[in-house]
């Protein structure tokens, strides 16, 4: 999290644009047991960041984010992995691709936390989706 950062105009978010992938890879990377206060930080600063930023746009479909209740914790790895995705790439106004990007965010962060996180059926089917090569396909119905 940048220090002292201020985002008031549009361009204000152009500045701090790494410091949000930055953002986004430490919430990814860092277990969530681990540093409670930083990640609170980091979460307030991103979401921050993404609220008011003119470039990424972040759909928050109801049909894909099935977790949101059962893991409100993810919801900030979706936003990130959509992001980062975003920011990467460009690529702006591709809603499938940026719901593909934040729900493989979600899989991978839950894999590696499992211990630390309650079992979510949500999430858990998403992962066998992955596996069998038809969480596109499910993306893609319901984006």
């Amino acid at each position: 999290v940048p220090e002292n950062y201020k985002l008031e105009k549009a361009e204000d978010y152009a500045t701090y644009e790494q410091d949000a992938l930055n953002c986004i890879d430490w919430l990814m990377s860092t277990p969530i047991n681990e540093q409670k206060a930083k990640r609170e930080e980091a979460t307030a600063f991103l979401l921050k960041w993404l609220i008011g930023s003119p470039d990424v746009s972040i759909e928050l479909n109801a049909d894909i984010i099935t977790f949101v209740e059962s893991s409100p914790d993810l919801v900030i790895i979706f936003l990130g992995g959509w992001a980062k995705y975003s920011m990467q790439t460009k690529d702006f106004e591709n809603k499938i691709a940026g719901s593909m990007a934040g729900i493989e965010a979600v899989i991978a962060f839950y894999t590696s936390n499992s211990e630390f996180l309650p079992k979510d059926k949500n999430i858990e089917k998403y992962i066998k989706m992955k596996e069998s090569g038809k969480l596109k396909d499910y993306i893609e119905k319901k984006a």
